[in-house]
Order: C-alpha cells, then sequence, then structure tokens
C-alpha cells in the first residue's frame, strides 16, 4: 500500500504506539463528498495497516461535524486534519487515554467538569504551527473531560473554505460557539471560565439540540422560562428540515406551554412570520406547535391555512386542529 499520507518518521511513531497499546482505540470516520474526505479515510486506512488493533467503523449517520475523523470515548472530538508531525503525538494520546478511560472512568476532579452546558470549540491549527499542538492538547484533554465540550481539530488549509467563512488569519485561532475566539497564546483557564460563565440565551443551535437528544428537553424550556426569553437559536430548531431534531424541539414546547404559558405564546408570532417559507412537512409540524398554543390569533391563522395555497397535507392538519378546537 503506498503510504503517501504518512511519512516514515510518523510511520514508526504509530507503530511504537501500537506496540504500548493495550487497549482498543477506535476511529469513526464521518464521510461525505470532496477531496477531504478522501484524505482522511485514506489516512485512516494507512493507519490501520500501522496499528491493527485499532478498530475503524463509520460514525453515525448525524455526527457533528462532517467530513471528520471522531475520536473520543464521548464522541466528541473532530479532526478534520491529518494528524501528523509535531500534531501526531497528541492524537495517539487522545486515543490512548480514550480507549483507556472507556474501560475505567476516572473520578478526578477537574476544572472542566464545571462545564454544565454543551460548548461547542473549533480551534484552527496548520501543520507547521510551532503552538498549534500543544494548545490541541490541552484541548483534546479538556473534551476527554467533559461529554457535553464538543471539538473541531480543523486544518486551515485543507478545509480553507471553513477558514474563509470564519475569517481565520493566524493559527492557532480557538472559536467558542461562533462566538468568542482567542487567538496566539491560549489560557485554557479562560476558555474554561467563558464556558462555564456563558449566557444561556446564546446558546448555539447546536448546543442546544445536544442537550434535548440527550433526553433534557425540559431543562431547555426551564432555562427559557428562568430568562423569560425564546432562545434565538431554538426557533432553528423547531424548523429544522431534520424530523427528529423538530420531535426534540416540540417536546420542549410542551414542556414550555405548561410552565411558562405567557412565554410560549412569543413563539405564535415568531412561526407565523417565518410559515410560508416552510417545507410542507415542517409547516404540517408547526400547525400542531400552533394549535398547542391556543390563541384568537392562532385560530385565525390556522383558518387561513385551510383555505390558503399550502399542500393539502399541511390544509388537512389545520383542518383537523379546528375539528377539536374548543368553543369560543
Amino acid at each position: 500500500m503506498n503510504m503517501d499520507l504518512i511519512t516514515p518518521q510518523d510511520e514508526q511513531i504509530i507503530h511504537q504506539w501500537s506496540v504500548r497499546q493495550t487497549t482498543q482505540a477506535l476511529l469513526n470516520i464521518a464521510n461525505s463528498d470532496g477531496s477531504a474526505s478522501k484524505k482522511l479515510a485514506h489516512f485512516c486506512d494507512e493507519f490501520k495497516e500501522l496499528a491493527p488493533q485499532v478498530k475503524i467503523r463509520n460514525a453515525k449517520d448525524d455526527p457533528f461535524r462532517t467530513p471528520a475523523i471522531i475520536i473520543g470515548r464521548h464522541g466528541n472530538i473532530a479532526y478534520q486534519a491529518i494528524p501528523e508531525g509535531k500534531e501526531l503525538p497528541p492524537f495517539l494520546e487522545a486515543l490512548s487515554a480514550a480507549a483507556k478511560n472507556a474501560e475505567s472512568p476516572s473520578d478526578k476532579i477537574s476544572p472542566a467538569t464545571l462545564i454544565e452546558l454543551p460548548a461547542e470549540l473549533s480551534v484552527f491549527i496548520a501543520q507547521q504551527c510551532p503552538h498549534c499542538p500543544n494548545i490541541v492538547s490541552q484541548l483534546l484533554s479538556l473534551a476527554d473531560e467533559n461529554p457535553p465540550l464538543r471539538l473541531a481539530v480543523i486544518d486551515g488549509f485543507l478545509f480553507d473554505k471553513q477558514a474563509k467563512a470564519q475569517d481565520i488569519r493566524s493559527v492557532p485561532t480557538l472559536i467558542l460557539d461562533n462566538e468568542l475566539r482567542w487567538t496566539g497564546q491560549i489560557n485554557i483557564r479562560e476558555v474554561i471560565r467563558q464556558c462555564v460563565q456563558r449566557d444561556p440565551s446564546q446558546l448555539s443551535a447546536a448546543s442546544l439540540r445536544q442537550i434535548i437528544e440527550a433526553g433534557e428537553a425540559a431543562r431547555v424550556a426551564t432555562m427559557m422560562g428562568t430568562n423569560n426569553q425564546i432562545f434565538p437559536a431554538f426557533i432553528n430548531l423547531l424548523v429544522h428540515e431534520r424530523w427528529s431534531v423538530r420531535l426534540g424541539a416540540m417536546v420542549t414546547v410542551e414542556y414550555l406551554a405548561d410552565e411558562s404559558p405567557d412565554l410560549a405564546a412569543r413563539l405564535i408570532a415568531l412561526l407565523i412570520k417565518c410559515f410560508a417559507g416552510l417545507d410542507a412537512p415542517v409547516q404540517g409540524d408547526m400547525v400542531q406547535v400552533l394549535a398547542q398554543l391556543k390563541s384568537k390569533d392562532v385560530k385565525e391563522y390556522l383558518e387561513k391555512i385551510t383555505s390558503g395555497n399550502y399542500a393539502e397535507s399541511v390544509r388537512e392538519a389545520a383542518e383537523e386542529e379546528l375539528e377539536t378546537w374548543p368553543n369560543d
């Protein structure tokens, strides 16, 4: 096999690591189209040749980053980079730590365990950067200690579109939830502090989704009630194209309607505003959501839907809800 992605020096490092590795490490491949995806998959194939005891499998159908090599005992680390040179040792250490801790979870308490809300960290690196391996190593340890934290290690040259979209001009650059960023010498304690002290209303859609899919829809409803605010990113989940994501958000609305009916009523105007631009399946689900928030405005809007230029399934859904509407 042509080892064109792994240098002879790195081959030796991987071989030595493989000899010492006593527990099975796991690489999940999240594939997509494009040359970057092929390179990541090819690296894993070469890695498997050098470390036969490593298990490689396809990632779940909806990984948080694609394409990527997903590692970590929590499946919360995405490598959108080829670990090579000085970036290889942190990668191998993370594989070892994940395999070891999966068998014998650690009870140690670290600052990272104070992070309660999901956080998305994206660190942009370059293979020749002398400072990148150290920050990557520290971030990998944080992700291993804290399941709600999702970390993406991104090669800004291999994934140049992402780098341009984030206006990356130097490395390492670390971004928290697409908001806060650090460049150059990064203080991990400051990163942890910001993760801990974040305003829940500013959570990204991905972070809110992570909470809901962990079975904590009620928690999201309570957070919105406590803040007396419909979190902006929540609407993105409620009208998401994937049905399973919408379902989780709809369950959240049920909790919110019970706990904070006045706040839940604010969803009416938000949903009516975007309703016409939604796909028919999403519109059908939003009819059900609106019907939970019974008001004169909702009834009038459902009546408009029944005679409007909508898919038959959407009109029928509105008619069914109106049939069960309580008498005024």
